[in-house]
């Protein structure tokens, strides 16, 4: 008798497709058996074809997206791997699932508004605080309608909805009310709307549709409703006509980067705790790390086993900017059980862009380090002035004098050693037109237009080396010049769209014709890929196809690509603790 095996790798746990393997133990009429390895998850059965096939379309149908599976399949198997022991997992803690939120989530179904709808196989209304359970259906209508009189509401503390912008450091984020018209007003790849569809809900960022009559910003951060009260309200606005309202979430994580072929978080605002299993052995039994915005993170070992979790007030480790990174670079190596041969290529919003290379006596070694810009656009001039760039400068302030303006104007706010604070720049040179000279808002415009660009060629960018006593760097009034020189030749809009994928795409060649050179010295067999301005979907994008054709690019799985991973990797940092 045959065996079907149906297996879902994903880069991590998911309780959900671990509860509905223990579910399907007790499948009627079946010899079934389960398992799980390294987040794989394996349902094997065999049994009558007629009992097989309805099965197959109920895994079809419980089995619903995560943004963490990564490849599923069915085949046919001759030995099982599993058991008919119960997978240990914790609980598949839903707000709804595919059996309830059809009823009262759709206005034509008459439990439609009943936020408090027990669901058998969910139990998301278990979920709900009472003064949440209490609300009727008018109850939400009267919120839905406040919302549109009044052009915005608080739904907690943590959680507003407004029908305009909202004042935020962070880029603006949309949550859909009408998923029919989101391909209409956004440029989505089927990826980015089945993760948004996905049961985690997570935020993704995309690029509004040229023109579009209400959104002026270059991206926002979308999501769909991630709870019974979102969903019901997000109904009630789509009748109305709304296809989307802003969101200011202080729980929101940052959206979700797309590395390597597969969704990678890059933080969590939410407290929440990690285990990472690794033989990998740490240098310190903890580590205490404190992030910008009030974020600290606690890590311990043991049993070979990692864990992290967010901690109130710590005292934590005072480490510098290269040692962050280097804390970054341990966190991947450790979840890949990686000890030398590699390289990292370090890109944070708030700390130095740097690559590191780990050779094969297990020896770390600091290679190259983005150049600190200076902190105003008159300093970067003045600096320009005095370079071998000074004759394209005053060509600039002659040809395009509204730009050299701005760029006088210009504060950089994000870390000025970063890949976006560069971005930044590079926007005001290209003459992007944003509302504000804002650091975030800046390096957004230049990703959006690059995204706009259509066709696989572009000019080539300067990103020439620069050789110091320790490591080497950028030379960024080379590169700054070479970019005026293009505008000057062509300055068109398809021109700047043009160079603004130009320089996503030069400095990624650059990027792997270094990889390569480290390669030849001391020897790459993987490229880990850090920090959050990797959110950068463009600079991912480039860098996968040029550096990842040569070499494998590995990201943190199980941990964030700017927050507990650095508690992670610091027990493993050669630093003594005071």
């Amino acid at each position: 008798m045959n065996i079907v095996k149906f297996e879902f790798v994903c880069s991590r746990p998911v309780p959900l497709y671990a509860y509905l393997c223990n579910q399907y133990l007790d499948y009627p009429q079946l010899d079934i058996t389960i398992n799980v390895d390294c987040n794989r998850y394996v349902i094997e059965a065999s049994g009558e074809q007629q009992c097989l096939e309805q099965l197959a379309d109920d895994i079809a149908t419980h089995f619903l997206m995560s943004v963490w599976l990564q490849d599923s399949s069915i085949a046919l198997i001759e030995q099982r791997e599993g058991s008919q022991t119960a997978i240990p997992s914790p609980a598949a803690e839903m707000p709804f699932c595919e059996h309830c939120m059809p009823r009262f989530g759709d206005n034509q179904h008459a439990e439609f508004g009943q936020i408090g709808l027990v669901c058998t196989h969910c139990h998301g209304e278990q979920q709900l605080a009472d003064h949440l359970l209490a609300m009727t259906t008018d109850d939400l209508a009267a919120i839905s309608k406040q919302l549109i009189t009044n052009g915005q509401i608080a739904l907690t503390e943590q959680l507003s909805l407004s029908m305009r912008p909202i004042h935020s450091d962070n880029r603006p984020a949309l949550l859909v009310c009408n998923p029919n018209t989101i391909n209409a007003q956004f440029h989505l790849s089927e990826r980015q709307v089945l993760a948004l569809s996905s049961i985690e809900k997570p935020y993704i960022t995309a690029r509004p549709i040229d023109a579009h009559p209400q959104l002026k910003q270059p991206l926002y951060d979308l999501c769909f409703a991630s709870d019974r009260l979102l969903v019901i309200i997000t109904e009630m606005l789509r009748q109305q006509g709304l296809d989307w309202v802003f969101i200011d979430d202080k729980q929101r994580p940052e959206a979700m980067a797309f590395i390597d072929n597969h969704w990678v978080e890059v933080n969590q605002n939410a407290s929440h705790s990690t285990e990472v299993c690794s033989k990998l052995k740490p240098l310190h039994d903890q580590a205490c790390i404190a992030l910008p915005a009030g974020k600290n993170y606690l890590a311990k070992h043991q049993h070979d086993c990692y864990q992290v979790a967010r901690a109130t007030t710590i005292a934590s480790l005072k480490l510098n900017d290269e040692e962050m990174a280097r804390c970054a670079f341990n966190s991947v190596l450790l979840e890949h059980q990686i000890d030398k041969n590699a390289a990292q290529v370090f890109f944070s919003r708030d700390y130095g862009g740097q690559i590191h290379t780990l050779d094969s006596k297990k020896q770390s070694q600091l290679f190259f380090a983005l150049p600190e810009l200076p902190l105003s656009g008159y300093e970067i001039y003045h600096q320009l002035e005095q370079s071998p760039q000074q004759t394209v400068l005053h060509k600039f302030k002659q040809q395009f004098p509204h730009d050299y303006l701005r760029l006088l104007d210009l504060k950089l706010t994000a870390k000025r050693n970063s890949f976006s604070s560069l971005l930044a720049v590079s926007a005001v040179i290209l003459g992007l037109e944003t509302d504000t000279l804002d650091s975030t808002t800046l390096s957004d415009a230049l990703i959006a237009a690059a995204l706009s660009h259509r066709g696989p060629n572009a000019p080539r960018v300067d990103f020439s080396l620069t050789r110091g006593e320790a490591h080497r760097s950028l030379n960024w009034c080379r590169m700054l010049g070479s970019l005026i020189s293009f505008r000057l030749a062509d300055d068109t809009p398809n021109s700047q769209q043009k160079l603004a994928f130009g320089i996503h795409d030069s400095f990624a060649d650059y990027l792997a014709n270094w990889i390569e050179h480290l390669d030849q010295n001391v020897g790459v067999k993987h490229v880990a890929i850090t920090g959050n301005d990797w959110q950068n979907s463009m600079l991912a994008q480039r860098v996968q196809l040029r550096v990842g054709k040569n070499f494998k690019l590995i990201t943190n799985q199980m941990l964030e690509l700017e927050g507990n991973n650095y508690a992670v990797g610091a027990l493993r940092l050669n630093k003594r603790r005071l």
